[in-house]
């Protein structure tokens, strides 16, 4: 999923592309299940989302990237 429709090369499936944007802030975790409500007064709803077999997932709504922490077993 695009997050700017004037630059395709900003959504989840480019994370180590050089040329791709950063996303604004990227969040260590220790578990593969992340909870997302976008942080403070003015977020967003609350949504959930499981990295499957990846080791990172965005943010669908606020483009908060979490990454699983190196040597996390990554558990539910």
């Amino acid at each position: 999923m695009t997050k700017l429709h004037d630059n395709p090369r900003t959504d989840q499936s480019t994370p180590g592309d050089p040329d791709a944007v950063a996303p604004p802030e990227v969040i260590n975790v220790t578990s593969r299940r992340v909870k997302c409500d976008g942080g403070g007064a003015l977020g967003h709803p609350v949504v959930f989302y499981d990295m499957g077999e990846e080791n990172f997932v965005e943010c669908l709504y606020c483009d908060r990237r979490f990454v699983l922490a190196g040597g996390a077993g990554g558990g539910h």
